[in-house]
Parts: structure tokens; C-alpha cells; sequence
């Protein structure tokens, strides 16, 4: 049958999971400054940047013209 655990047992495996958190807070701490370096922010070359870069757009206004040749062209 189920025992209760004891006190002594439960302040152990308080400690022992408070000094868990910690840790893993601070190793997502880590990996939270890594995130936010880029190129622009580091040393890091801008090649290294991935694909969070805004794909680049024209600078080409649309035309009212249709596409193609010209009416009549055979």
C-alpha cells in the first residue's frame, strides 16, 4: 500500500527540484541571449543570419499595360 512520505523526504525533494529550476532557468537564460544575437549584434558573419531575413522587394512600379505582344501580332 501507498506510505505517505515524510517530511525529511518532501523538504529533500523540494531542494532537490528548487536547485533543477534554477539551473534550467538559467541555461534558458543562456539560450534566450544566444537567440536574440545576430549579425548585426555579434561577431557572427551575416551568412550565419538564416532565413530571418525580409525577402528583398522591387522597387518596379505595376504597370496598366497587359502582359504580352501587341493586339493584332500573329
Amino acid at each position: 500500500m501507498f506510505q505517505k512520505p515524510t517530511y525529511e523526504e518532501l523538504f529533500e525533494d523540494n531542494q532537490m527540484l528548487k536547485a533543477i529550476n534554477k539551473s534550467l532557468s538559467e541555461r534558458i537564460s543562456e539560450l534566450e541571449a544566444i537567440l536574440k544575437q545576430n549579425s548585426q549584434t555579434s561577431s557572427k558573419p551575416p551568412s550565419s543570419d538564416g532565413y530571418k531575413k525580409p525577402k528583398p522587394t522591387s522597387s518596379r512600379k505595376k504597370s496598366d499595360k497587359s502582359k504580352g505582344a501587341q493586339k493584332g501580332h500573329k
